[in-house]
């Protein structure tokens, strides 16, 4: 079996299909939602049944209370346990709880210089900040039996694996993200710039190269360990799809009988008022 050929077709497949996309097409919003498509359907063929895909947003809480993600263009989550605070068919809202990753899907991929004081959407600038951003959201809440009870619980709160941050970009625009080296050298840099938790488990570039941010192990890591970049310019779809499945398959689980605590995302559950059946008197004889 030759696996990197078949990856190679693959992926002259998705140039393919960009370039009818554009020729068809005008509408940025319409070829944008035409291309987080085409990159769902490659993923969906691939990845089993437990992972959902969606576009959407993210609830998560603050200290402030519930709060929504920007939208997002392909969100991985658990489809066994897990389901969307609101689906309104072309997007939905699902809970921070249930979410292992997603995916920023970019017609092009371009690199803003040093001095720019905002960063074009496209940019890996751009990326990098929303990773920031969406790793530094870790705060889980669940329902958790109480030890030795068969119907209590309790409200716990934890701060849980950060989720998985993946680009995937049909065509490298700019002298910087075509040039591999160049790229993994801006990436790690911005990386080191604005500071942990930026980090993307990968970036894919249809037309090039493909790029890890290397893992570092906090309890043994030296700080000039971090922001490390890693990239290969051979059968790189196949590099991204053995990353994405085993980066979720590795991400930790929900003990099974813990239950995501969704009441928490209404600003007022309300109160409940309890009613005992009457007593009554034993008939006499």
């Amino acid at each position: 079996m030759n696996y990197s050929k078949f990856t190679s077709i693959e992926r002259d497949i998705l140039a393919a299909r960009l370039e009818s996309i554009r020729s068809v097409l005008q509408h940025a919003g319409e070829k944008g939602r035409a291309l987080e498509y085409e990159v769902a359907s490659l993923i969906r063929v691939f990845l089993p049944n437990e992972y959902g895909l969606s576009t959407g947003f993210i609830a998560y809480y603050d200290d402030d209370g519930p709060k929504l993600s920007s939208q997002l263009d392909i969100i991985i989550y658990d489809a066994l346990r897990g389901s969307p605070l609101v689906n309104l068919g072309s997007c939905v809202v699902l809970p921070i709880e249930f979410v292992y990753a997603y995916i920023e899907v970019k017609a092009t991929l371009t690199s803003s210089s040093d001095s720019a004081k905002e960063y074009a959407n496209n940019s890996i600038e751009s990326c990098v900040q929303k990773s920031k951003e969406l790793r530094s959201i870790r705060k889980r809440k669940f329902l958790v039996p109480v030890q030795g009870s068969p119907t209590e619980v309790d409200l716990k709160e934890y701060n849980w694996l950060p989720i998985r941050s993946y680009i995937f970009a049909f065509q490298a625009e700019g002298s910087v993200v075509k040039d591999p080296k160049a790229m993994a050298e801006r990436l790690a840099n911005f990386m080191k710039r604005i500071g942990n938790p930026a980090h993307l488990h990968g970036v894919f570039l249809a037309d090039g190269a493909y790029f890890e941010t290397v893992p570092v192990d906090k309890a043994k890591a030296h700080p000039s360990d971090y922001f490390h970049v890693k990239y290969t310019t051979e059968d790189t779809l196949g590099k991204f799809k053995t990353s994405l499945i085993s980066a979720l398959t590795r991400f930790t689980r929900i003990p099974e009988n813990w239950v995501p605590a969704l009441d928490q995302y209404q600003r007022s559950a309300g109160m409940w008022e309890e009613i005992a059946p009457n007593k009554l008197n034993s008939a006499k004889p």
